[in-house]
C-alpha cells in the first residue's frame, strides 16, 4: 500500500514538473524559480557529496540553476525532468573536480584541524577527526559512486529512477551500489585501523558525512 501510494505521489509529481516545463518553454519563464525552490536544496545535497567543500557545491548549484535555464529548450520529455536536471548537475560536478588540482583540496580539508588552538574542547577536536576521516573515505569513492549512493542513501530513489540517470540496466546499478557501499565500508574500516577514529571514547556531535556514511554502509 505503501508502495502504491509512493508511485502514484511520484507520479502526480513527474506530471506537475512536464507540466510547469512546457510552460517555462513556452514563455512564462517566471516559473523556473519553482523549479529553483523545488531543487534548491537536493541538488545542494547532491553536489556537496560529490565535491565535498560546501562553497563549492553552493556555487555549483547557480551554475547548474543556468545551465538548466539555457538548456531548456532541449529537454525533449524522454526522461523525467529530474533524471535531466540531475544529469547536468553529475558532469557539472565531474568537471569541476577534473579541475580541481589536489593539494588545494587537501589545504582545505586540512585547514580546520592546523587552526586548533589548545583551549579547543575534546569534543570540538573529535568533531573535526570524524568529519576529517569521513571526508577522506568519501574522497576515496569515485564521483560515480557517491553520486549512486547519495541518490540511493540520502534520497531513497529507486533503481527505476536511477536507471534514468546512468546508462545502466537495473541490474547493473544495483551491483554498482552494493560494490561502492562495500567498498566504502572496507575504507572506513581502514581508516579506522590508521587512526583516525578511536573507539570507547565519549559521545561526539556527527556530521553530516558520517551520518551519510553509516547509513551507507548499514545493511539493507
Amino acid at each position: 500500500m505503501d508502495l502504491e501510494l509512493t508511485q502514484e505521489r511520484s507520479a502526480e509529481s513527474s506530471h506537475y514538473e512536464e507540466e510547469l516545463v512546457r510552460a517555462i518553454q513556452g514563455g512564462e519563464l517566471d516559473k523556473y524559480a519553482i523549479v529553483i525552490q523545488r531543487y534548491q536544496q537536493r541538488l545542494y545535497v547532491y553536489c556537496y557529496h560529490l565535491l565535498m567543500h560546501r562553497e563549492e557545491a553552493e556555487d555549483a548549484v547557480q551554475d547548474i540553476f543556468i545551465k538548466g535555464y539555457e538548456k531548456l529548450l532541449q529537454y525533449t520529455y524522454s526522461q523525467s525532468f529530474s533524471a535531466w536536471l540531475y544529469k547536468i548537475a553529475y558532469y557539472h560536478c565531474l568537471n569541476l573536480l577534473k579541475k580541481r588540482h589536489r593539494t588545494v583540496w587537501v589545504e582545505r580539508l586540512l585547514g580546520p584541524l592546523r587552526q586548533n588552538s589548545e583551549d579547543d574542547g575534546y569534543a570540538t577536536v573529535r568533531r573535526r577527526e570524524v568529519r576529517l576521516q569521513s571526508a577522506l573515505a568519501l574522497q576515496r569513492l569515485t564521483a560515480e559512486e557517491r553520486s549512486l549512493l547519495v541518490l540511493k542513501v540520502i534520497e531513497g530513489r529507486s533503481y527505476n529512477e536511477i536507471e534514468q540517470y546512468f546508462d545502466y540496466s537495473r541490474v547493473a546499478l544495483r551491483k554498482k551500489v552494493e560494490r561502492a557501499k562495500m567498498k566504502l565500508k572496507r575504507i572506513w574500516s581502514e581508516l579506522d585501523e590508521e587512526g583516525y577514529v578511536n573507539e570507547g571514547k565519549e559521545r561526539v556531535e556527527r556530521s553530516a558525512e558520517s551520518d551519510f556514511i553509516r547509513r551507507a554502509v548499514a545493511s539493507d
